[in-house]
């Protein structure tokens, strides 16, 4: 699946990345040479620490149980009883898929409040195929063609080619050259 060109809003894996740098900074306050030594606690950190949307920890979201990182803290909560075992005999299956019907129930509330806070600040504009609309200018500076972006024009001339979902647009130049996909809040009529 591809995404619009600088829109990393519209890729999951660029919202990964995000947590894990804020790990890497907060995980490594002075020496920053190594941290790629470091990545295996980040990532056990990120696995472990609770996620408002689901409701759980990703790894309890996958395997049905709360992640135990050292074996001295497993035989403390053995020995005080604070394991989550169940009671109730269930197979495997339908404790995961009991995990997996409260994490629908949780994300689609999730969505829900995000949706509604997001959707007080947007517009939704719709393009028609072959409208002329002013696409946002990304254009790189040059210095061997002393080309500075700084000094380009904000926003240029560019037809709609096709829509594709319903914020995504295939847009072509003036002259018919296809110029690539954007997102809507890059498109101004």
């Amino acid at each position: 699946m591809y995404t619009a060109f600088y829109s990393p809003q519209s890729n999951a894996s660029e919202r990964v990345n995000r947590s894990l740098i804020a790990g890497i900074r907060a995980y490594l306050k002075g020496d920053h040479r190594q941290w790629d030594e470091k990545l295996s606690f980040i990532s056990c950190a990120l696995r472990n620490a609770f996620h408002q949307s689901i409701g759980s920890s990703p790894f309890h979201a996958v395997f049905g149980f709360d992640m135990v990182t050292h074996a001295s803290s497993y035989e403390l909560m053995r020995k005080f009883s604070m394991l989550n075992e169940p009671t109730l005999k269930l197979s495997r299956d339908d404790r995961l898929q009991l995990i997996r019907d409260d994490l629908r129930k949780c994300i689609k509330n999730a969505y829900e409040r995000n949706r509604s806070q997001y959707n007080l600040r947007t517009r939704h504009e719709v393009f028609k195929i072959g409208q002329e609309v002013l696409r946002r200018n990304f254009s790189q500076s040059n210095f061997e063609r002393g080309f500075n972006a700084k000094l380009s024009p904000t926003f240029v001339k560019a037809k709609v080619r096709e829509k594709l979902g319903s914020h995504y647009y295939v847009l072509e130049d003036t002259e018919g050259r296809l110029v690539g996909t954007f997102h809507a809040k890059d498109i101004r009529t």
